[in-house]
C-alpha cells in the first residue's frame, strides 16, 4: 500500500474552521459595536482603526476559508 491510498482514506484534523468561526465573529462584532460607540463619542481616529480591523477579520477569514477549501479540495484528495 502506497502512501498515497494511506492518505486518501484518512481524514485530516483541522482548526481552521474554527479559527474562521472566530475571525469572523469577531470581526462582525468590531462592526456591530466598537464603531458605534466609537461613532458616538466622536472618535474619528478610533473608529477608523476598528473598521480597519474589523473588515481585516473578515477578510482574513474569507481568505482562509477559501484557501483552505482550495487545498482540501485539489491537493489533499
Amino acid at each position: 500500500m502506497t502512501a498515497a491510498r494511506v492518505r486518501r482514506g484518512s481524514t485530516m484534523i483541522t482548526f481552521n474552521y474554527y479559527t474562521v468561526l472566530l475571525l469572523l465573529i469577531s470581526g462582525i462584532l468590531i462592526l456591530c459595536f466598537d464603531v458605534r460607540i466609537y461613532v458616538k463619542a466622536n472618535m474619528i481616529k478610533e473608529k477608523k482603526g476598528a473598521l480597519i480591523t474589523g473588515w481585516l477579520s473578515i477578510a482574513l477569514a474569507f481568505i482562509s476559508f477559501c484557501s483552505y477549501y482550495i487545498y482540501e479540495r485539489w491537493f489533499w484528495n
